[in-house]
C-alpha cells in the first residue's frame, strides 16, 4: 500500500505498476491474458500469446507502465537489456527505479520497491516473474544498472526497508 510509505514523493508510475500485481499468464498455445497483450503492444511486440519463451514480457510490462505516464520506451523496448539505454543512470536504487540485469538467455527488468533490513536484497516488482506481475526478492548484486526517466529527480528519494514476506527470484522467461 503506497499510503504506508512515509516520504514526500513517490515515483508516479509505481501506483500504476502496483495496481497490476496479480496479472497472470494464461497457459497454453494461442491463449493469452488480454492485459499482457496490451503490455506487448506498448513495447511494439506483436505477440499472440503470453506464455511462450519467445514472448517473455518483463520489458513489455515496464513499457506499458511507463507509457501510461507519458514516457517513451527505448528502442527495442521488448528486450529487457534495452532498458539500460532508457533515461538516466542512478548510482543508488530508490523506490521506483528501474533495475536491469543480465540472465541466461537475455535479461530482466523490474521496478525497485524496497530493500532488506541488511541491504543485501532488493524487492522488485516486475512482470513475467514466475509467469505473473508480482514482487520477488533478488540478491542486490545481480542488478547491473538502475535508471529513471531523464526528467525525474530521484536525489531525494529513498529506498525503504520492505518487510512483507515474498518469494525469492524465480523464473523470468
Amino acid at each position: 500500500n503506497l499510503a504506508e510509505i512515509k516520504y514526500p514523493k513517490v515515483a508516479p508510475w509505481m501506483i500504476t505498476a502496483m495496481n497490476e500485481i496479480g496479472q497472470k499468464e494464461v497457459p497454453g498455445p494461442q491463449k493469452a491474458n488480454p492485459r499482457i497483450l496490451e503490455y506487448h503492444k506498448a513495447s511494439s511486440l506483436e505477440a499472440k500469446d503470453d506464455s511462450g519463451a519467445r514472448n517473455a514480457w518483463c520489458a513489455s510490462f515496464v513499457s506499458w507502465v511507463m507509457k501510461q505516464h507519458g514516457y517513451t520506451p527505448p528502442q527495442n523496448a521488448m528486450r529487457a537489456l534495452s532498458w539500460m539505454n532508457f533515461g538516466k543512470f542512478v548510482a543508488k536504487p530508490t523506490f521506483g527505479t528501474i533495475g536491469v540485469k543480465s540472465r541466461d538467455g537475455g535479461g530482466h527488468v523490474a521496478f525497485v520497491i524496497g530493500q532488506s533490513r541488511d541491504g543485501n536484497f532488493l524487492y522488485m516488482l516486475g512482470g513475467n516473474q514466475n509467469d505473473e506481475v508480482n514482487i520477488l526478492h533478488y540478491d542486490r548484486n545481480v542488478w547491473g544498472k538502475f535508471v529513471v526517466p531523464i526528467d525525474y529527480d530521484a536525489k531525494n528519494d529513498i529506498l525503504p526497508v520492505y518487510y512483507k514476506k515474498v518469494d525469492s527470484a524465480g523464473r523470468e522467461d
